[in-house]
């Protein structure tokens, strides 16, 4: 087969001890690009260029330089993802130390320095279908690996395959279902500082710890049509993921006139220590068995280039355009400092270069009252795959293919004299291709297209002294 081992989950299932691969890496690498405080959210994060808030620092730590004051902020949210499920979270929480300024309005002005925590991605998902009719059954791509494949053995323990290795089901119609749960979070610490020179130049560097978790559950089973002889197997795959990562950033604003400013930052990838466990479990009416995997890996996120320009009209209004850059054909992945090659190609062939556009503004519709508003899209960091990889590639998960997304969000803020507070709404539509297995069978239409619609409803209270 062209590229056995190419999918989520293969690994693990022939017996070698790596079962994570370069679709994983991505799914751990991707951050929201608008996940912040809920001013920052309610903009899409169009703030590279604008800073003054927190949840900037984590895109351009210049964004401290126009500090005046200091900042002690936190904001509980509500992520309530494609099934309707509602869990709680923290997006962000900051302290901003601002150091005196100076009043000759030349050279050094100010700094600030500050301990920031971003939720930098929430994954929350569940899919369910049931009784889909299929002309095959997935016994028989397992009769194809051999007896060296762990999950062949086991289907044969379970009467699943006979001695030659062919399917009891013999390529009869079937009825299909497949459960895929996904959930987990990437947060990330910030340790920053930024200065302003001159009223007209900011510039910011900080050391980002990132911590990630991820868990996904696939069950799969398939039962004979009605009026047949009854019979019933299903194939389930637990997988958990966790980690520690390090990254750094610098970045810098220009602010020429009052009304205009420009920003750019430089982010290096996230070196994660991570470690994985995986089980599988076959089984029937009679019984099931289960095999267990665990190992540790190092991951390499890409480095990401982000640029935006705002415009600021007094105090009444302003307006930010950002842009980002990642390459996930740079993704990597290394056992005792080994790369691990099969999935370098991997990345290298199936991964894309990926632009981000965030467009976001606010106006002050009375004293202390903020209206804001934001779009936003990101490009799919994944190829989705050709006929031939269709018809061989070999996967025992639920395997899904990220595809664009898209990011409307709004607000409402109020600012005092020392307190503020925000409201923000952002509804996400993320773009799927969907495989409840492969290779799909050639009477099979191609991956089912899913629209994975979340929502997000945050609030920020601050206190600025």
């Amino acid at each position: 087969m062209k590229r056995l081992l190419m999918t989520i989950g293969i690994a693990a299932l022939s017996g070698a001890v790596f079962s994570q691969n370069a679709y994983d890496a991505v799914k751990l690498s991707q951050t929201n690009p608008v996940l912040g405080t809920a001013r920052y959210s309610g903009m899409a994060g169009a703030f590279n260029a604008l800073g003054g808030n927190p949840s900037a620092i984590k895109d351009n730590p210049a964004a401290l330089g126009v500090y005046r004051s200091k900042d002690f902020t936190f904001t509980p949210s509500l992520y309530i993802n494609n099934d309707g499920e509602v869990k709680p979270a923290l997006n962000n929480f900051a302290f901003v130390c601002n150091f005196g300024s100076n009043k000759n309005k030349k050279g050094y002005i100010t700094s600030s320095l500050a301990i920031n925590y971003n939720r930098m991605n929430i994954i929350s998902r569940y899919t369910r279908v049931k009784n889909e009719k299929v002309p095959f059954s997935l016994t028989d791509h397992i009769g194809w690996m051999g007896e060296s494949n762990d999950l062949y053995r086991d289907a044969q323990d379970m009467d699943l395959l006979d001695a030659d290795g062919y399917s009891v089901f013999g390529g009869k119609n079937v009825l299909r279902g497949y459960t895929l749960s996904e959930k987990g979070h990437v947060g990330q610490w910030d340790f920053a500082y930024g200065m302003n020179i001159s009223n007209m130049v900011y510039v910011g560097a900080a050391l980002g710890i990132n911590v990630v978790e991820y868990e996904q559950t696939a069950m799969y089973d398939e039962n004979t049509l009605p009026g047949e002889d009854p019979d019933h197997w299903f194939l389930d795959n637990y997988y958990d993921a966790n980690g520690s990562g390090v990254n750094f950033r610098i970045g810098t604003i220009f602010r020429p006139i009052d009304e205009f400013r420009i920003g750019a930052s430089f982010e290096t990838p996230t070196y994660y220590n991570m470690h994985e466990f995986c089980e599988v479990k076959i089984g029937d009416n009679s019984g099931d068995i289960s095999r267990e995997y665990s190992s540790k890996y190092d991951l390499r996120t890409p480095l990401k280039f982000k640029a935006g320009a705002g415009f600021v009209i007094g105090k009444k209004a302003m307006v930010g355009i950002d842009y980002q850059y990642e390459n996930y054909k740079k993704v990597r992945m290394k056992i005792r400092e080994v790369n691990i090659d099969s999935e370098t190609d991997l990345a290298e062939e199936q991964m894309n270069k990926t632009h981000t556009v965030k467009l976001g503004g606010e106006v002050q519709v009375c004293d202390g009252f903020f209206v804001r508003g934001g779009l936003a899209y990101a490009t799919s960091p994944v190829k989705n795959f050709e006929e031939d990889q269709v018809e061989t590639t070999v996967n025992f998960r639920v395997l899904t293919l990220p595809q664009q997304s898209i990011y409307v969000t709004g607000g409402l803020g109020y600012k005092g004299k020392v307190f503020y507070c925000d409201l923000a709404y952002v509804f996400q539509n993320n773009k799927d291709y969907l495989y409840p297995s492969l290779p799909l069978d050639e009477s099979e239409a191609m991956p089912s297209i899913e629209d994975v619609k979340t929502r997000n409803i945050i609030a920020t209270f601050g206190w600025r002294f």
